[in-house]
């Protein structure tokens, strides 16, 4: 199994439990920034509202997660929500997230 593919299968592990919520690539399964946001929390329930999530929009979770992400988890900020993303930052955050 690739890196690539046990970031996938970790990344399915964490929204485990969340309604709606499902991790089947590396890209349009981020992009409203559900996901992210789940993956926080499912570490540190206390930093996210999910109950928020599910009513914002997507470049307001997208802020958010990554606001949180780096004010709280020290985790810097290399994605942008308002532009074009790698899919390299990506897979490269979300390691981040998972150490």
């Amino acid at each position: 199994m690739s890196a690539k593919e046990k970031l996938l299968l970790w990344s399915q592990k964490m929204t485990d439990g969340y309604q709606g919520i499902r991790c089947d690539n590396f890209t349009t399964s981020w992009r409203d920034g559900k996901l992210f946001n789940a993956v926080i929390h499912k570490h540190y329930p206390r930093l996210i509202d999910m109950g928020k999530v599910y009513r914002q929009s997507n470049l307001e979770n997208l802020e958010q997660a990554f606001g949180v992400a780096e004010r709280d988890l020290g985790v810097t900020r290399l994605l942008d929500p308002e532009g074009k993303t790698s899919e390299f930052s990506l897979l490269i955050f979300i390691h981040i997230l998972d150490h």
